[in-house]
């Protein structure tokens, strides 16, 4: 029963987050075909029977339909004009009619007409991300490196504690994030770091790790890892209760600058001495409101899981820290520039991840599909309204990229239709465009079953 129950919130989700993003894509269509002049018969939000309808004062009957998966609108002229009676020759069009329709207005009025989808895909998301931004705010650590993993990728490179990464590969950096995200993208690839050391910039090639980690829909994916953190110093912001830090009288707000008369720059730097002292007593000595105090406290045992499958003990004192980092709320134009960055960013990410999984570099089975939208979007509706608005937005740009590859039945494929159109100097002919609308019509579907099937594989079974 919970796993239908699982379900059924899944689902619930998948619509709640599907059917605005539908919306917005076909009024992108809509709002574009009226104003140049197009005839709009139909709006639908979903397939099948209509559930429930209503026609404007221009003759658009809007309709809501029973199958929910999906939506379209109907321009009038799109097609061939058929006659009621099949038999017979379509009818010509009146002077009125080829004002209105669709296949009479010129290649650059269709074309952009075509493109208002994708595009309106775009303009929701960026605009959620810039709401997010001004009322919520951005994320924004540093770029500079706080430590450096030993043998790491960083390590073997060169990279410093104390480095302020500049640009990867020409683009440049303002955010540790950044780094993150960028780094991600790239598992065992080389990319080209500029940091800024005391004042000078230094080149250095780098070459990533490829690690594995858990995703929010519970797979497990490659990504690129550099083997570096933020700067993270040992500032206690909480401290657990029965805990050594307890015991010890640690506090929040303090600053732990020495262990057993060894400096802490870093809070990774406390890490160590603690996991390898379970059960020994170190001294700490702290800075607490600008005096300096020396306090004894003993880590308590505790045994985790390696990755091979063993088991070993750690010492663990109780604290937890924050990174130097902050949320800054951003202006109108701020969040703007921000989050149309952050969705070319995006685009950018998902066309190299689809490159790689092209050439091999990257796991087809981490392709999703319908169920993983699902899971994933009732786990983001679980963290709250924030978390979900931001995966639509994820979700409404990936939409708009897929509808703009050049595969017939997409958006992307009429526009490359007219492409051709516009070097011909007329449209290919009906026979070649059915036999290439068949072949896209082939491909997506078998894409679909693709990832739904890699979704039944590696999310459910």
């Amino acid at each position: 029963m919970d796993m239908f129950a699982n379900f059924g919130v899944a689902l619930f989700w998948f619509l709640v987050l599907l059917t605005p993003l539908v919306f917005v894509h076909e009024l992108g269509h809509f709002l574009v075909a009226r104003w140049n002049g197009v005839r709009v018969d139909v709006f639908s939000i979903g397939f099948g029977p209509e559930l429930f309808g209503w026609n404007d004062k221009t003759g658009t009957r809007w309709k809501v339909c029973a199958v929910p998966l999906g939506g379209y609108i109907k321009m009038f002229g799109e097609h061939a004009l058929e006659s009621a009676d099949e038999a017979e020759q379509p009818r010509e069009m009146t002077a009125e009619e080829k004002k209105v329709s669709f296949d009479r207005k010129r290649l650059s009025q269709r074309a952009w007409i075509v493109f208002a989808g994708p595009a309106a895909n775009y303009i929701f998301a960026i605009i959620v991300m810039a709401g997010s931004f001004m009322v919520l705010g951005q994320r924004f650590t540093p770029p500079e490196i706080g430590t450096v993993a030993e043998n790491s990728a960083a390590a073997v490179a060169g990279l410093r504690s104390g480095d302020k990464v500049v640009s990867i590969d020409g683009s440049g950096v303002s955010r540790f994030e950044e780094i993150l995200s960028k780094v991600a993208m790239r598992p065992g690839e080389t990319l080209t770091l500029e940091v800024d050391r005391d004042g000078s910039i230094v080149t250095l090639p780098v070459t990533t790790d490829t690690v594995e980690v858990m995703m929010i829909d519970k797979t497990m994916q490659k990504i690129g890892d550099l083997g570096i953190r933020y700067p993270m110093p040992a500032l206690i912001t909480n401290v657990m209760e029965g805990s050594g830090a307890a015991e010890a009288g640690l506090m929040a707000g303090d600053l732990i600058v020495e262990v057993d008369g060894m400096a802490v720059d870093h809070f990774e730097d406390l890490q160590k001495f603690v996991a390898k002292s379970p059960d020994i007593p170190l001294s700490l000595a702290v800075l607490r409101e600008g005096r300096r105090l020396v306090l004894t406290a003993t880590p308590k045992r505790k045994e985790v899981e390696l990755v091979d499958g063993g088991t070993t003990v750690i010492g663990l004192l109780g604290v937890q820290v924050d990174a130097v980092t902050e949320i800054v709320k951003l202006g109108p134009v701020d969040a703007a520039v921000s989050a149309t960055g952050w969705a070319y960013d995006l685009t950018a990410g998902s066309l190299m991840a689809i490159g790689q999984m092209v050439t091999g570099k990257r796991d087809s089975n981490q392709m999703g599909g319908p169920i993983m939208i699902a899971q994933v979007s009732s786990e983001a509706a679980k963290r709250g309204i924030v978390w979900f608005m931001e995966f639509m937005a994820m979700i409404s740009v990936s939409l708009g990229l897929i509808n703009l590859f050049p595969i017939p039945v997409l958006d992307g494929g009429h526009l490359m239709f007219y492409g051709i159109e516009a070097v011909r100097g007329r449209p290919l002919g009906e026979r070649a465009q059915e036999y290439s609308f068949r072949i896209g019509l082939a491909l997506v579907l078998s894409l679909m079953i693709f990832v739904t099937v890699n979704d039944l594989l590696h999310r459910v079974l």
